[in-house]
């Protein structure tokens, strides 16, 4: 008789479950990687926008370009720290959603490893009724001889 896992369904659905939620958590990984580079390409044109201060500084352009450049110096300040806030949120969710998935997978290693001890256990009552049938047959021609 073959082997039947009679959780087999519901091991399916924690199967399902724990992919659901690491493609969750991959997902978060992938903005916090995007959200990084974005803040690597801010603070690079800070860096920029600074030598170039310091270079119009030095030329002694008008004070209406070093305004600009001031406020774009702001606007660049304003989007690093609103980048580097939503790391924070976003590695805290990175957090949260790890436990969820560490979780999920928790839940269907313990059915898989339940599925695996009764696997085995089927198996092993294969063998015995294989060779109860073979001791069966075997006594049955002895008798036959004598």
């Amino acid at each position: 008789m073959a082997f039947r896992f009679t959780l087999d369904a519901v091991l399916r659905f924690r199967e399902s479950v724990e992919h659901s939620e690491e493609a969750v958590l991959l997902r978060i990984v992938q903005q916090i990687v995007e959200t990084e580079q974005q803040l690597d390409q801010v603070e690079a044109e800070q860096v920029r926008i600074r030598e170039s201060r310091e270079q119009d500084l030095a030329l002694k352009l008008p004070g209406v370009h070093l305004m600009d450049i001031a406020m774009r110096e702001l606007e660049l300040k304003t989007a690093a720290d609103g980048l580097r806030s939503q790391l924070r949120q976003l590695e805290q969710e990175r957090v949260n959603q790890l436990a969820v998935y560490q979780t999920a997978r928790r839940d269907r290693q313990v059915l898989t490893e339940l599925r695996q001890q009764q696997r085995q256990r089927h198996q092993l009552e294969q063998k015995r009724q294989e060779q109860k049938t073979l001791d069966d047959l075997f006594l049955a021609r002895a008798r036959e001889r004598n």
